[in-house]
C-alpha cells in the first residue's frame, strides 16, 4: 500500500525546498532539527505527550505499591559517606560516594572509567544540545547522550550511583521538559503571533565574536529535558525497581523461616 500510494503522487514534493526553508524561515543549517523545533514543531509537541505518556505506563506498570522515586540519595546515606569524609572504622573513604552502598559484585575498572567519562558526556549533550540549529545534534540527539551517560551510571553502581548522579526526581524533569515546550508555544501568542513563532537575534560578543540566536532554542530544552527525564524514569523503573522488588523477595521467605522457626 505504501509503495502504491507514493507512486501514485501527483503533486510536486516538498523535500526539495526544505533546505531554503530551514534558512530563511528557521534561521538554521540543520534541516532535521530546523524541521523537529521550527517547521512542524506542533507535531514534535504531540510527541512529547506520547513520550511522557509512554514512560508514565512503564512505571506504572513496575513501581507497585507507590510511584515514588525510590532511588537512594547521598544524604540519606550516613554522614562521612556522604560528605567524604573517612569511614568510622579508620579506613579511606572511597573514590566513589556510593561504593559503600554496594561492597560487592562492582568493578572498580568499570566504576574509574565511568566517573572519567560522566562529565564529558554531560559537557558534549549540552553543546549537542545548543549546536544542533546549525550544526549535528539537536534535543533529542543531546538528550540520548545524557541518557547514556546515566545509563552507564547505573550499570557501574547501581540505583545508588544512578541516585548520586540524578539527584532529581525523572518526574520532575518529564514535567518540566514539556511545560518548556508548551510556554515556548505559547508565548507568541500573547504578543499577537503564531504559536510557536520564532523570533531571531544576532549579536557581536567580544570574546565568542558572532553569536546568533533563535527562540525555537528553548522548545529544543524542552525536548532535552523530556528526553533525560525518559531514560532516567526507565532505568529508575525497569532497573532500580526492580532490584529493590527482587531483594524484597529474597529476604522475605528469610524472615518467614525465621518466624517458623521461633514459633
Amino acid at each position: 500500500m505504501v509503495i502504491v500510494a507514493a507512486s501514485a503522487r501527483t503533486a510536486r514534493p516538498l523535500w526539495p525546498d526544505l533546505p531554503a526553508l530551514t534558512s530563511s524561515f528557521g534561521h538554521g543549517l540543520n534541516v532535521v532539527n530546523v524541521a523537529l523545533v521550527d517547521l512542524r514543531g506542533w507535531d514534535t509537541l504531540g510527541e512529547l505527550t506520547v513520550v511522557v505518556a509512554a514512560a508514565t505506563g512503564v512505571a506504572s506498570l513496575i513501581f507497585v505499591k507507590s510511584r515514588e522515586d525510590t532511588l537512594p540519595r547521598l544524604r540519606d546515606m550516613p554522614a562521612g559517606v556522604a560528605n567524604g569524609d573517612d569511614r568510622a572504622d579508620g579506613e579511606p573513604r572511597a573514590w566513589l560516594p556510593t561504593s559503600a552502598a554496594i561492597p560487592t559484585g562492582r568493578s572498580a575498572l568499570l566504576d574509574i572509567v565511568v566517573r572519567l567519562l560522566f562529565h564529558g558526556l554531560v559537557v558534549l549533550s549540552l553543546y549537542l544540545l545548543f549546536a544542533g540549529h546549525n550544526s549535528a545534534g539537536g534535543g533529542f540527539a543531546g538528550g540520548l547522550v545524557a541518557g547514556i551517560a546515566l545509563a552507564a551510571r547505573y550499570l557501574a553502581g547501581g540505583p545508588a550511583e544512578l541516585g548520586a548522579a540524578a539527584p532529581i526526581r525523572a518526574g520532575r524533569l518529564l514535567g518540566l521538559g514539556v511545560a518548556t515546550a508548551a510556554v515556548t508555544a505559547i508565548v507568541p501568542m500573547v504578543a499577537g503571533k503564531e504559536a510557536l513563532y520564532s523570533e531571531f537575534f544576532e549579536a557581536t560578543v567580544p570574546v565568542l565574536g558572532h553569536v546568533e540566536f533563535v527562540t525555537a532554542t528553548f522548545f529544543d530544552i524542552g525536548v532535552y529535558l523530556v528526553v533525560v527525564g525518559l531514560v532516567l524514569d526507565v532505568l529508575r523503573s525497569l532497573g532500580a525497581e526492580v532490584d529493590r522488588q527482587r531483594i524484597e523477595d529474597r529476604r522475605t521467605p528469610a524472615a518467614d523461616t525465621m518466624e517458623g522457626t521461633n514459633a
